[in-house]
Parts: C-alpha cells; structure tokens; sequence
C-alpha cells in the first residue's frame, strides 16, 4: 500500500471507531485510565493512573460467566459511568442490539441517567445517535436501541406483566435499592434474546445501588458475604450472580472536594456516612425506624439481661414462603430458636411440645399467632393465640394519656422496640451468621407509618411493604414481638387489680 492510500484510509479512521474496537477486544483503557483528581488512592494528583474497581466492572460485564452483577456499596465509585459506557459501546460495537436502562420513575432517567449518557458521549465523540425524550428510547444509526423504562411498583400489576415481551440482548437497572424485586426478576427473564448467541454474549443483567436495606442485600450482598453465593450459582446454573464494591476512595477520579464533602457528612448524619462513604449496609439510621441501630446490633451481646420466667411464642408459616419460627424464652432472653422452611401444622404443635417439656413452659405462657393455619396449632396445642388485628389493650390508670395504637400486632412491635432501646433483650442461642443478619435486617423494619385510616393512631410499616423491601415475610420479627403480648396483658391485669381495690 503507497502512502497516500495509507494515510487517506487512517484519515477515514474516527478516534470513535478506534474506542469501539477497543472495547470488542477488552480493553477498557480510554474509559478506566486517566489524571488523578484526588490523592486518596496513593497516587498524586494529575498523574496518569487507573480505576481498578472500574476495569473489573467491565470485565465482569463483558464476560460470559456472569449473568447478574450487583456493583456499588457506596457513593461515587463511578457507577453512573460505567453503566452508561457499557451499554452504549455495547450498542456501538454489536450492530441491531437491543438494551434497556430501568429506574423506579421515569424521572430519575432523565435528570441522572441521560445526564450521564450526554456526558459519556460528548466525551468519547459519540455524535450520531437519536434520543427521544417523549417516548423514552435512544436509537443509533447501526439498529442498536436502547429503551428507558421506569419500574415503579403498581400493586395492580405485581408481575410487571407491562414491561411487555421485549427482547432484550441486556440490560441495567440503576438503583435497585428503590426497585422492587418483582421489576429485576421479570426483566431478567427478557435478557439474552437479541443477537446474543450471535455475537457470543451473555444475558447480562447491570444492576448498581447503595447500601439499604433491602432485597439486593438479603439476596446478594448478605450471600455474597457468607460465601454462600458461589454455592447458589453452582446450584443454580441459569443465573450467575456475583457482586463488586466500590467506595469513594477508590475512584481516583473524583474531585477531592466530593470525597472531603461526604466525609463531613459523619458529623451530622452518622447514617450517610456509613452508608455512602464507608459503604456499610447493615447501617440505616431511618427516621421512622422504631429501634436505634446501634441497639439492635448489640441483640446478640447483651449479656447482663436476667434470666426469667419461660415463655414459648411462635409464628406459623401461612404461605409456602413463609417460614414458620419458634422461640423459647426465659424472661427477655431467647434461648431457643426453631425455624421451619416447610411445615405441617402437626409439625408446629410438636415442636412447641418440645420446646414446653424441655424448658417446663405452662401452656398460658405459650402463644402463636392465628392468623392463616396458625389457629389449627392453637386448636392441638391447647395454648393462647394471638390476633393481629385485635384492639390494641389499654393499660395505664383512668385519665392517663395511654398511647392509641391500630390494632394489638403494632402495640406488641412498639413495645418490642422499647425493649431494644433499652437494651433489655437478648438473644441468646446457637445461631448462624445469616440468621442474626435476618433478624438484624428485620428489626430494623420497625419502622413508623402514618395511619391513612385514622390519624390518631400510632401504626407500623405493614408486611406487604416489609416483604417487598427485603424480598421476604419477617417471619423472626413476627415471632419476636408476640413475646410483647405477656408483659402488656400483664400489665392490664396490673391495672384492672389497682381499679378493683380503688372502687372498693
């Protein structure tokens, strides 16, 4: 070749064709190396250096192993970006693709997510592509598409059964800790079906948040910590998961005056702090939250609560996901705990008898809930039941402002609450690493609601709430706050006695 057919051909060459051939290949350098912006991994400011969490975000996204990735666990770790550079070089180099970026409200897209995109092209020549504001979707001249759809939970479609029969090559979800988990498993289903096999692509399925307490913790992040999630892939073959953090400090491309703004959050919100800075996600100061975070980790340490009366409460499993608990109590020590994935109602009742003969439990000291199937172990066992909806009991002298609470299940909770706060519970059994972090994610629902019906009582997040941030029925909480209803009834009788001996 002369070199004038040479130089006119890299003359045709646009630095963009360079990058998207590139990133085919797996190299992720023109997007993860750069100046340093801050000194905080090491290295000096303005000198060339590399976002490591960020090269192997990519590598995980463009592998064929993984088929689900949860990345983040804190702020500014590049998440956006990352999202954004995936799926747009994916669109770029495999010719009438098709990807989706979903958030909770159509909204958010447009104030972060295309925010983003317009930067990630104006950064790498991205010129040619045609975004429509109207119906949500942004086209490229060589078929690729992406759509951007939002995912908020409507309780007349819980399946997601909108979202359409869309194929999909992959997709991201952009901050699932505000998705419900009904949205990720029904897009999940429509990956992998547009030219994959055809370019060799895994169903890839993004999915970034920071820490909350959620489903993508209980399911991902708590697995992933226990190492039992690379027991669950090999389990199960069809969807690989795996999970990556991020913290500030390991973005050297951040201004230093973000990193210096976030660290001075610690001294007015402890909870931001923790969450978005040191990307802890078992922290959560909520507002409404009833028990103080700091309390409710130390349920397992406190040792100075006394030993007491025994009690047995149990939560029987209503629906097949449920999970049926048992507790054995000495006073506010719990010094047993049964779980029952699958039960039968003869199951319930033998185990109760077990935990009553072992520990010399009265039957007027043993309670389940009747709720569902719980009466038929309320029926064998011969023991008290409790009832979810029933009045609050009141307690307190005549003319006491006594607190009026919804129903008799929200009093138990607040009352159970109170006993974390004052560090007067402790549990005290055999238990592994992912049932504390359970019950741990599970108090922290406790959380104060308005009462839509009447404002003057005090109410609780309901379950069907709590199921669909955790991803599953508190089952332990249930079980644990039924040891309310001994101290409150007694605490009535205390106060029908005083009014018996006042009017004599």
């Amino acid at each position: 070749m002369d070199l004038k057919k040479f130089n006119s051909l890299t003359q045709s060459i646009k630095p963009i064709d360079v990058r998207v051939e590139l990133f085919k290949q797996g190299n992720f350098d023109f997007i993860v190396k750069g100046e340093a912006q801050n000194s905080e991994t090491g290295v000096a400011e303005g000198e060339i250096t590399t976002h490591h969490k960020q090269k192997q975000a990519l590598e995980i996204l463009t592998d064929r192993v993984h088929d689900q990735f949860l990345y983040g666990g804190a702020a500014g770790g590049a998440k956006s970006w990352t999202g954004v550079c995936w799926i747009v070089f994916s669109c770029l180099a495999y010719p009438n693709t098709n990807w989706f970026i979903a958030r909770n409200q159509i909204k958010d897209i447009s104030d972060s997510v295309v925010k983003t995109f317009k930067k990630v092209c104006r950064e790498y020549g991205i010129e040619d592509f045609n975004y429509n504001s109207i119906k949500g979707y942004i086209d490229f001249p060589n078929g690729s598409h992406i759509n951007l759809i939002e995912v908020k939970y409507k309780p007349s479609d819980p399946l997601y059964e909108d979202i359409g029969s869309t194929e999909y090559t992959g997709g991201w979800a952009e901050e699932v800790g505000e998705i419900h988990e009904n949205a990720v498993k029904t897009l999940q289903t429509r990956i992998g079906r547009q030219h994959n096999k055809k370019y060799g692509l895994r169903k890839k399925f993004f999915l970034t948040c920071n820490p909350k307490q959620n489903w993508a913790k209980t399911n991902i992040y708590d697995k992933h910590q226990n190492g039992e999630l690379a027991i669950e892939n090999k389990r199960e073959k069809t969807i690989v998961k795996t999970y990556l953090n991020c913290l500030v400090t390991e973005n050297p491309f951040i201004e230093q005056d973000y990193i210096d703004n976030l660290r001075a959050q610690a001294h007015e919100d402890k909870a931001m702090y923790e969450r978005l800075f040191n990307g802890n996600w078992d922290y959560e100061d909520n507002p409404y939250q009833l028990a103080d975070q700091e309390m409710i980790d130390s349920i397992f340490e406190n040792d100075h609560v006394p030993l007491g009366k025994n009690f047995i409460t149990a939560d029987v499993a209503r629906f097949g996901s449920d999970k049926a608990v048992i507790i054995a109590w000495k006073g506010w020590v719990a010094v047993e705990i049964l779980t029952f994935d699958f039960s039968k109602i003869t199951d319930i009742a033998h185990a109760i008898l077990y935990l009553r003969n072992k520990y010399k439990v009265p039957k007027l000291r043993c309670i389940a809930d009747v709720d569902g199937v719980g009466g038929g172990v309320v029926d064998i066992g011969g023991i008290k039941g409790f009832i979810n909806n029933a009045k609050a009991i009141r307690v307190g002298r005549q003319g006491e402002k006594t607190p009026n609470y919804r129903n008799l299940q929200v009093q138990c909770l607040y009352y159970l609450a109170e006993q974390i706060n004052k560090g007067e519970i402790d549990i005290r059994c055999d238990l592994t690493t992912k049932v504390q972090t359970d019950i741990k994610v599970e108090l922290a629902q406790i959380q104060s609601v308005p009462n839509e019906r009447d404002g003057t009582k005090l109410d609780c997040k309901p379950k069907g709430k709590i199921k669909s941030d955790i991803g599953r029925s508190p089952d332990y909480r249930d079980a644990l706050f039924m040891r309310a209803w001994f101290d409150i009834a007694k605490t009535k009788k205390s106060f029908l006695g005083s009014r018996k001996r006042e009017n004599m």
